[in-house]
């Protein structure tokens, strides 16, 4: 089993992950840990035999570990961050409103994206669609990296394929594309996004991506693996990514946008509720260590969970020093994970009431050890780790499993002991991931932006409907628990016209369709600063600068917003005060 002190190893020491014949990171036998790693350490990592490494960056790498030598997994100080969080989908004549389409047309500006890079990092591409080719029928994907397929010996990548321009072309000029190309994106959600960003123009549809001479870089994730589905307590059936697989999709994005020698625009359109949602998760930080480079911006969704009621929020005080959370858990209900984060200056106490009126105390001093709670009247089993100082935050975590569920209503009651002013969240796992019978009574709407949309560098775009400027109803809303502001701004998001797997449009919404368009408005601020020399050294800071800037505000409301950020999406306006 890794140490404490493995979080922070010396990666010089370890063996590459490349180096084996099995590829850990596609074996179910091996189990996967996010680590940051030094160099400048003389003692190496105590670690088991057949562990690998591979490294993200200069700060941030993975270590694979064969399962039968790890144990079973828990929550601890140390290990909350290393284990992978997993990340879903963030949704279920919009260039106008974002003011694009005058930037297309405009006969100075004409901003269409031009030597620029747009990385999709999501569920894959659909190839074969005219909408990602150039005029003369050749594609604008530029790398097409499949994680989910059998690698070639001495890949460029570490697992999975990598397919380059020269590789696509072929395939469509073939009578069977699939054999030399064999990279399907069977959900349809990567191929939207790359639509939305950088699709080229249908006028029979009245279709247009944000920036539709851009270059593409796909990534299409593996899916997560089972022992994290079944340690998360999610369905099996659910389409889920780790958060090791994303790190490593971006870093390298950045290394094809380095040599394509492009501005890179980087589009996330997936999320979770784990975490302190305070920008803390290693996604998050690897995010904001990636928008400081110049030429390089990420764009994520604000996620769909402001009206899922799976947000639990209190102050609590010297009038008031305990408070009571009522959640609902459905019929059929198989099981959940829920989250307690609480301030890092207060002691809490916590009990839970089974639906039956039994009440049990959670103990605060196993330290690393996991309570498990049996209730007599009805069969749940509920196993809880209380971490009195997280690590990565500082936090108080109280991480609980619920096993078989009794439907009922369930009441977990928190009690501070010295008075002092004192807040604590709860959140539940996102929707798709958790039944939607299963929900708090009294739930928050706010601090329901998902991660990694709590990054402090990402552009996090919220959605909301272009046509009558109102704000999508299950849009998350900000802002951080620690006060951060988050979402950045608006995009349209409601009812957009996408492309489909088998051709054709159709309409879907989600803020995953807004960090979308906001990446491809992204491109074209980078090509004006970039490729037109009119600022060198752009960064995705200085994007995201740019956007909120011009982004649209209403006198009625006062910004920054917890709902709209510094307002609605409007390159054209930022261009205006500029001028």
């Amino acid at each position: 089993m890794l140490r404490q002190e493995d979080y922070e190893i010396n990666a010089q020491q370890i063996p590459e992950a490349s180096g084996q014949e099995t590829v850990p990171a596609q074996d179910e036998d091996f189990g996967d840990f996010i680590v940051k790693y030094v160099r400048n350490t003389d003692e190496p990592p105590n670690l088991v035999e057949g562990a690998s490494f591979q490294p993200v960056n200069e700060f941030f790498g993975v270590i694979y570990v064969p399962l039968n030598e790890i144990g079973e997994l828990q929550i601890n100080s140390y290990f909350y961050n290393s284990i992978p969080k997993c990340y879903t989908y963030m949704d279920l004549e919009s260039l106008n409103a974002s003011g694009v389409t005058r930037l297309h047309n405009h006969p100075y500006l004409n901003l269409r994206g031009s030597k620029t890079a747009v990385a999709i990092i999501d569920s894959g591409i659909s190839y074969e669609n005219p909408l990602f080719l150039d005029s003369g029928g050749f594609t604008r994907i530029a790398y097409l990296w499949d994680q989910t397929l059998e690698g070639e010996p001495g890949g460029e990548v570490p697992y999975g394929r990598l397919f380059t321009r020269e590789d696509i072309n072929r395939a469509l000029k073939s009578s069977s594309p699939l054999e030399i190309v064999p990279s399907t994106d069977t959900n349809g959600h990567g191929t939207s996004l790359a639509g939305i960003a950088a699709g080229n123009l249908n006028a029979g549809e009245n279709f247009c991506g944000a920036a539709p001479e851009a270059s593409l870089i796909v990534v299409k994730l593996k899916p997560a693996k089972r022992y994290l589905k079944e340690f998360y307590l999610y369905p099996a059936d659910t389409e889920i990514f780790q958060e090791n697989d994303i790190m490593l999709g971006i870093a390298y994005a950045l290394k094809w946008g380095r040599r394509l020698g492009m501005p890179l625009s980087v589009c996330l359109g997936l999320g979770t509720s784990q975490g302190a949602h305070m920008g803390e998760s290693p996604l998050s930080q690897y995010i904001d260590y990636t928008a400081g480079f110049s030429q390089v911006s990420v764009s994520v969704a604000a996620g769909n969970e402001g009206a899922a009621r799976h947000h639990f929020s209190r102050e609590l005080g010297p009038s008031k020093t305990s408070e009571t959370a009522e959640l609902k858990v459905g019929e059929n209900e198989p099981g959940f994970t829920l989250e307690f984060w609480g301030s890092p200056l207060e002691e809490y106490e916590l009990s839970i009431q089974s639906p039956t009126g039994e009440t049990l105390n959670i103990s605060s001093s196993l330290g690393a050890g996991t309570q498990a709670l049996s209730f007599v009247f009805v069969e749940t089993m509920v196993l809880v780790n209380y971490v009195a100082i997280e690590r990565q935050t500082g936090s108080t975590l109280v991480y609980f499993r619920f096993f078989h569920p009794a439907a009922g209503i369930w009441k977990i009651t928190v009690t501070v002991q010295d008075g002092k002013s004192s807040g604590f969240h709860m959140w539940l796992p996102v929707t798709g991931l958790i039944s939607p019978e299963t929900y708090f009574l009294e739930a928050s709407p706010y601090h329901t932006v998902t991660s990694p949309g709590d990054s402090i560098e990402s552009i996090t775009a919220t959605a909301y409907q272009y046509r009558d400027n109102s704000l999508y109803l299950q849009a998350g809303r900000g802002f951080r628990p620690d006060g951060g502001i988050t979402p950045d701004l608006a995009a349209p998001g409601v009812e957009l016209l996408v492309p489909l797997l088998r051709g054709g449009f159709g309409t879907a919404s989600g803020t995953s369709l807004s960090a979308a368009m906001t990446a491809g408005v992204a491109a074209l601020l980078f090509e004006w600063a970039v490729i037109r020399g009119n600022q060198p050294y752009f960064t995705g800071t200085n994007v995201k600068h740019y956007l909120e800037r011009g982004a649209r505000r209403e006198e009625r409301i006062s910004y920054p917003n917890r709902e709209w950020g510094y307002g609605r999406l409007d390159l054209y306006h930022t261009f205006e005060l500029l001028s």
